[in-house]
């Protein structure tokens, strides 16, 4: 009988094991999985990389970026489902790299930039003059291109669909463009309103469904000095007409004459207003810790871009600035980056994040997402920051050049330049307390994106503004009363960072911290408790010992006898 159970038992393995391991190796989800090969001479160039990376990124997040000559040494073939080629450079490809798009034969492939005809898709194509676009238009967009954009004009497209025209001064011509699974794109960057456009036409190359705009509001630059009162007259304005918002503070205030800190701790006033506001459905976002990194005020000041220098957080600032001229060779400061200046960036962001999650934590604020101030963080930064928050809010800096360069699409999106984390987008701009039309021109702005697939109608608001101008801006914001608000809390978010656990699930927020935590956080600012205690165990001590010298003639008898 045990023989016969044993062998029945082998054979249930034999069975089972197999079906296991299929299910194993099953893709996490049917997202499409994207190859984006590019063709990069310049720096400059390679900036526009992201961008592309952050359109497709809302299509999926299993995204590969490589650019053609590494893609060529390697000379591997992946089993993706889409192939992009965004050809930047001038130099005409090589037989070996044109071989890395073309074995991909039977996948859709879109082709955008300079020498797309030398592919085996498009030898029926060829480049016969340029034109200055001033516009595009297509599938009921109008889209302005103020900077004016070079566009290419091709032989053999006339049985294409075209998708979108680029407007000349002399007419207009095919931008976009396809046949059956191959998409085109006649133009040779993709920065500015074009990248909207091409944001727009890949609902048709990976086949999604198109969605209406959404809206999305946020109250920016909360930080221990702000003031409660114009805090809670925005908030309740939000919370009486069941608007759901964000909220994104800045745990420190720092005098930059005196460099006296305040925390939140210290603001008990403000704290209650962001409780009230949090408890009423606000979403919470850490806005880095200081808002500052050299002598600035809070909220004026960068702190994760050395805005003085251009360049990331390489040292204290304290501490004597070296930069790239004052090394003898290129080399050397080189090493200067990768042994000093990158291990103190990752240092110094961490603490930021951790020091913040734990002061507000703390005070019974829960951040789901982060934003870095004045969105300027290095690609280094972002790769830090994807340990603990799976959501950023705001726009992203395209480069570790410059930070005078971020970009946001106008959708959500998941790149690979953001390493797992979600971007949720800032898209409109905010009130500019100098400017008197403000509130006009980001109306204007909301015209504009609005005319575009599941976009986002996304701005920010200073409360210090005063709640008349809100009340004018979300006036005019009622002509969008069709399209949804966002909630964030109803979005998947995790924050974790060193035991703290901060998790939203359908709308409510999850919280776990580790007990050495809890009880640090809970008794750090309970000194109004210690007194008391303290006085109590002094009274007992005295007590104790006086007990004791009343007792001591008896002690001594027993002692003598």
């Amino acid at each position: 009988m045990k023989n016969q159970l044993a062998i029945l038992f082998l054979i249930m393995l034999l069975v089972v094991a197999p079906w296991h391991q299929a299910s194993a190796d099953e893709p996490a989800s049917d997202e499409p999985k994207v190859l984006i090969l590019y063709h990069a001479e310049e720096v400059t160039q390679q900036e526009e990389v992201p961008i592309l990376d952050m359109l497709v990124g809302h299509f999926t997040s299993d995204i590969t970026i490589q650019s053609i000559e590494e893609a060529a040494i390697e000379y591997e073939k992946g089993d993706y489902t889409h192939v992009i080629y965004f050809g930047l450079g001038e130099r005409q490809l090589t037989t070996e790299e044109l071989f890395i798009v073309d074995q991909y034969d039977d996948i859709k492939k879109m082709f955008i930039g300079n020498y797309f005809e030398y592919f085996t898709d498009s030898h029926e194509l060829s480049l016969r003059d340029f034109r200055t676009m001033t516009s595009v238009s297509g599938d009921g967009i109008e889209v302005p291109l103020p900077e004016g954009k070079d566009m290419m004009l091709i032989n053999g497209i006339e049985q294409m669909e075209v998708l979108f025209e680029g407007n000349a001064e002399d007419g207009s011509y095919p931008l976009i463009f396809k046949d059956e699974l191959r998409y085109y794109v006649a133009a040779n960057s993709i920065t500015g309103n074009l990248s909207h456009v091409i944001g727009e036409s890949l609902f048709d190359f990976f086949d999604k469904e198109k969605a209406a705009p959404q809206k999305i509001v946020r109250l920016e630059d909360i930080h221990p000095k702000s003031d409660p009162v114009l805090v809670k007259q925005v908030g309740d304005y939000l919370a009486e007409r069941n608007i759901p918002y964000a909220v994104t503070i800045v745990p420190v205030y720092t005098n930059p004459d005196t460099g006296q800190r305040i925390h939140l701790s210290q603001a008990i006033e403000l704290v209650d207003v962001l409780q009230e506001m949090q408890a009423n459905g606000a979403s919470m976002i850490q806005h880095g810790y200081y808002h500052q990194y050299r002598a600035d005020e809070t909220g004026e000041g960068f702190e994760y871009w050395d805005v003085d220098h251009d360049r990331p957080i390489y040292q204290s600032n304290e501490d004597e600035v070296q930069l790239k001229e004052d090394f003898a060779s290129e080399e050397e400061y080189d090493e200067f980056v990768q042994n000093i200046g990158l291990p103190y960036e990752q240092t110094y962001i961490y603490d930021s994040i951790v020091n913040g999650v734990y002061d507000m934590t703390a005070e019974g604020l829960y951040p789901i997402a982060f934003e870095a101030p004045h969105y300027s963080m290095s690609q280094t930064g972002y790769k830090e920051l994807s340990k603990y928050f799976t959501t950023y809010v705001g726009q992203i800096q395209t480069s570790n050049r410059t930070y005078d360069g971020t970009f946001a699409p106008l959708y959500p999106s998941t790149p690979a330049g953001l390493h797992g984390m979600t971007l949720y987008p800032e898209t409109l701009g905010y009130i500019n307390p100098d400017n008197p039309d403000a509130v006009d021109e980001l109306m204007v702005e909301a015209d504009y994106v609005s005319q575009f697939s599941s976009s986002y109608l996304a701005f920010f608001y200073h409360p210090y503004l005063g709640i008349e101008t809100f009340e004018e801006l979300m006036g005019e914001f009622e002509k969008f009363d069709e399209y949804e608000w966002v909630d964030l809390k109803q979005l998947d978010h995790k924050t974790e960072v060193d035991g703290i656990v901060v998790e939203t699930t359908d709308g409510d927020i999850n919280v776990s911290r580790p007990m050495s935590v809890l009880v640090a956080q809970t008794t750090k600012d309970m000194w109004w408790v210690a007194i008391p205690i303290g006085l109590f165990i002094i009274v007992a001590i005295i007590a104790f010992v006086s007990k004791l010298r009343k007792r001591k003639p008896e002690n001594d008898f027993f002692r003598e006898r």
